[in-house]
């Protein structure tokens, strides 16, 4: 393990990524600096920020504070969200445009899989995969999505369902439909396209973009999931990994090339090391 980015990650300046740190990638779970670091992120103006998005009472909003307790690790058994999430589904449900699996992700991360509107929505939802392993494009607009034509999976559709089975495969659900869905990315070197091998489907997914929307995931992020579903190591991975390296410093830290004009939890500037990225693509490496 890279000592030097980890003990970056533990700095205290940052709760969110210590914490996460300290339970996922250094097993401290139950640890009595696990419960220190624990206390000072629902403290922390991460947690804070969340909150104040729900008092919005916007779909987009509501959706941008899911996914911030999420990033942070946080699950509803450390705050008091019930009453968001119910709220949420009963008046948009889950037909969040191309944020479905995104969503969906950030429901089971925060610890909902057993809720039984979003049971069965991820059976529905999961029961979608295409032929080729990915998942179809939602879009009704014609130019994008012709009519009486067939239309091959959607690229940023797929990357929110890897996330979304990574993170079932994360709290113990194997998905039937993994196995296929990480072929869809393996059958194209993770980022590149059938018809001109030598290019990146999607721009920002080849980058390290954080934090996560439905539309745009970074690489990081992409190949952590490959990583939970064991397939990180699979050769087919190799091009990937070295346009991600290509972002690591000598001391091991990792470089994020893009943000939101407005990201929903605290992330360092564009061209700078960022802790986020490096906690994802140090989390890639990891085998399980």
């Amino acid at each position: 393990m890279e000592s030097a980015a980890i003990n970056w990650l533990l700095e205290e300046i940052s709760p969110a990524v210590r914490y996460r740190t300290l339970t996922e990638l250094l097993d401290n779970n139950g640890s009595a600096e696990a419960k220190a670091a624990l206390d000072a992120l629902l403290l922390s103006e991460d947690v804070k920020r969340a909150f104040s998005l729900f008092e919005i009472e916007k779909e987009y909003a509501d959706a941008h504070a899911f996914s911030a307790l999420a990033e942070c690790g946080l699950t509803r058994k450390d705050l008091d969200i019930d009453r968001y999430v119910e709220n949420y589904i009963s008046r948009y449900g889950f037909a969040n445009g191309c944020g479905e699996g995104f969503l969906l992700r950030n429901l089971v991360k925060l610890g909902y899989c057993d809720m039984p509107e979003v049971r069965k929505e991820l059976a529905n939802a999961l029961a979608t995969q295409q032929i080729d392993g990915g998942y179809p494009c939602v879009s009704k607009i014609p130019k994008i999505k012709k009519p009486n034509l067939p239309h091959k999976s959607c690229f940023q559709m797929s990357a929110s369902y890897l996330l979304l089975m990574a993170e079932l495969r994360r709290i113990g659900h194997k998905c039937d439909e993994e196995s296929g869905l990480a072929e869809y990315f393996l059958g194209r070197d993770v980022l590149f396209r059938h018809d001109d091998p030598n290019r990146v489907v999607k721009e920002e997914m080849g980058r390290t973009f954080h934090p996560p929307v439905a539309t745009r995931i970074g690489l990081h992020m992409i190949l952590y999931s490959l990583n939970l579903l064991g397939r990180a190591d699979d050769p087919r991975c190799k091009r990937a990994w070295d346009i991600l390296e290509q972002r690591r410093t000598s001391d091991g830290k990792y470089i994020i090339d893009c943000s939101l004009t407005k990201p929903y939890i605290k992330t360092e500037k564009p061209g700078k090391p960022s802790k986020w990225v490096t906690f994802y693509a140090v989390a890639a490496k990891i085998r399980r």
